[in-house]
């Protein structure tokens, strides 16, 4: 067999794609700095807590007039050699027809400990990049503690470690209490 060449180039988000449309829909791919990254399957509280934001975001939207859309699985095209996917992102609700973006106004990361370097440094410094991005935000799943960067304070870090406390996201007009976020978890 001996040693198989490698393209030394970096992948695109182009071939990205057309790579991640061929891997089965339980497998969640990222392409970061043009090398497709294969992301460990989610614990069942990874599960609980996207499955959480996603229920409060909806109704949301919905009070809202559903101008915007809460989904997961959907990648942000950063650059043309960085597509990050959040767990959950939010968007102006106007009928995506496809697996990227480019104009998320909200992106949530659900914090692993396989991922927490990268989520915390770069993927926080790619979405300060993205212009119609205003806020990043991470949260734990081994605490109850959610970390908030806003464009408006130079996403400067925000700390919420309380049950009781709110999570603002303006850009949306919402706000969701921690204690719901993490409804189901054994957390609170």
């Amino acid at each position: 067999m001996g040693v198989p060449f490698l393209d030394p180039r970096p992948m695109n988000a182009e071939d990205f794609f057309a790579f991640t449309a061929t891997r089965p829909d339980d497998e969640k791919w990222e392409l970061i700095e043009g090398e497709p990254v294969l992301n460990a399957s989610a614990t069942f509280l990874h599960q609980i807590i996207a499955r959480n934001l996603i229920v409060l975001l909806d109704r949301a939207a919905f009070a809202a007039g559903e101008a915007w859309a809460a989904i997961p699985g959907v990648g942000i095209r950063i650059s043309a050699i960085s597509a990050p996917v959040p767990d959950v992102l939010i968007r102006p609700n106007d009928g995506l027809n496809g697996a990227e973006c480019d104009d998320a106004l909200v992106a949530f990361e659900i914090l692993s400990p396989s991922t927490a370097n990268r989520d915390l440094r770069w993927k926080r410094k790619a979405y300060a990049s993205l212009p119609s991005l205003s806020q990043y935000v991470v949260v734990a799943q081994d605490a109850v503690e959610v970390v908030s960067y806003d464009r408006k304070s130079d996403f400067a870090e925000r700390r919420f470690e309380s049950a009781e406390a709110d999570l603002d996201l303006p850009i949306i007009g919402a706000r969701l209490t921690l204690r719901d976020i993490y409804r189901g978890t054994g957390l609170l």
